[in-house]
């Protein structure tokens, strides 16, 4: 097949551009591949490709342009906010191109995306038919301004049919699907089609030797919605169980006044070391305190063998069973569940059975043929 992959860059990297490489990388080992990309400026750029947004003639041109050089039988976005917008759709649909759409977030149904403002859960926006209360609060980065341009930027799509003119819209999650079908964008159940990220599976450590045991690890964003500040109410006494923690954001500072000498921030590590870690540690720690879709970091504890502890606000909690293949958590207050992992003697099968979950739904040969047996389906 000849495959045109689709993705905007927001202005700092994030777990979306990881996917969008991984399935570009996967996707050329059988096929035919481009890509096209656009990428969120600073500055004058930005808030010109912001203003441009609910109409942008120049992403309109860049797909068109480039489908003439390729000649792509499908085209798969990832990400249209906001440098290229969601002209992309209906540029696809004049040139008679069937197009898919992940949804990697909540955009389609709320500006926020997260679904999430002001430190807990933000659903107002579903089932509106524009949604005020979102823009009045301004739930995107605290704007208004912002808001109400991606609001209504999604509101004249919705309009004009821009939605009607995508094949299949590719969620992460059944939750998100049930969203969607709940909300007022009237579309079809059968378009909506349940594709989960993936993982190369882990090999085992060859250069690595072994950390002490036990501790606790977290990979992410240092951020309020990951349940960050959550993470470290849990962890943050003395007789608290060693946490490293992975990654680098905002709330970073608030790592400055510990009282468990056993917290360690590590920032930003290679895949390897990531891998590494996780496979001598207890337990993974995901507390997200937003409806994130299918983190990362669960298929990374899956692909080790590793228990992960999982936020039960999490969409992807759907196919956790409690202290089965891995353990579901109330972010807001469990340092009763750190006893529990660090006493279950059964710890290990529990790791082993959320591994069988990974190879017989999230390896790469799993997920790669789901998605093109989706792309065959409506290439005619």
């Amino acid at each position: 097949m000849r495959i045109l992959v689709v993705h905007n860059y927001y202005q700092d990297a994030g777990g979306e551009d990881a996917v969008f490489h991984q399935e570009v990388e996967a996707l050329k080992k059988k096929h035919s591949v481009e890509k096209l990309t656009f990428k969120n400026k600073k500055g004058i750029v930005g808030f010109l490709q912001y203003l441009f947004y609910p109409y942008n003639i120049w992403a309109a041109y860049c797909l068109r342009k480039k489908v003439k050089q390729f000649h792509p039988e499908i085209i798969h976005v990832h990400n249209t906010h906001y440098a290229s917008g969601p002209i992309i759709f209906r540029t696809a649909q004049r040139l008679r191109i069937p197009v898919v759409f992940t949804l990697h977030n909540y955009r389609l149904l709320c500006p926020s995306a997260l679904l999430f403002f002001d430190g807990k859960m933000y659903l107002k926006s579903i089932g509106t038919s524009f949604p005020w209360d979102a823009v009045k609060k301004g739930v995107l980065d605290h704007s208004v301004i912002k808001t109400f341009l991606t609001a209504f930027t999604y509101k004249i799509h919705a309009t004009v049919g821009t939605w009607k003119k995508i094949d299949a819209f590719l969620p992460l999650t059944e939750y998100t699907k049930e969203l969607i079908l709940k909300s007022k964008l009237s579309i079809d159940s059968d378009r909506i089609i349940v594709k989960p990220n993936f993982i190369l599976e882990a090999k085992p450590d060859t250069i690595f030797s072994k950390t002490d045991l036990p501790y606790f690890v977290y990979i992410g964003r240092l951020s309020e919605e990951k349940g960050f500040i959550q993470l470290l109410e849990a962890f943050n006494h003395p007789k608290s169980p060693p946490l490293k923690i992975i990654g680098e954001g905002p709330l970073k500072t608030v790592l400055a006044d510990l009282k468990n000498p056993g917290i360690e921030h590590l920032g930003f590590q290679k895949k390897e070391n990531v891998l590494h870690l996780i496979r001598n540690a207890r337990a993974v720690v995901i507390p997200s305190i937003c409806l994130e879709g299918f983190p990362m970091a669960l298929l990374e504890a899956f692909a080790t063998k590793k228990a992960v502890m999982l936020s039960k606000i999490v969409a992807a909690s759907e196919i956790i069973l409690d202290s089965e293949n891995g353990y579901l958590i109330d972010p807001f207050d469990f340092r009763k569940d750190l006893e529990r992992v660090l006493n279950d003697n059964s710890i290990n099968n529990v790791g082993e059975k959320g591994n069988l979950l990974f190879t017989e739904n999230y390896t790469e040969e799993k997920v790669m043929n789901q998605l093109e047996n989706i792309y065959r389906g409506l290439i005619k």
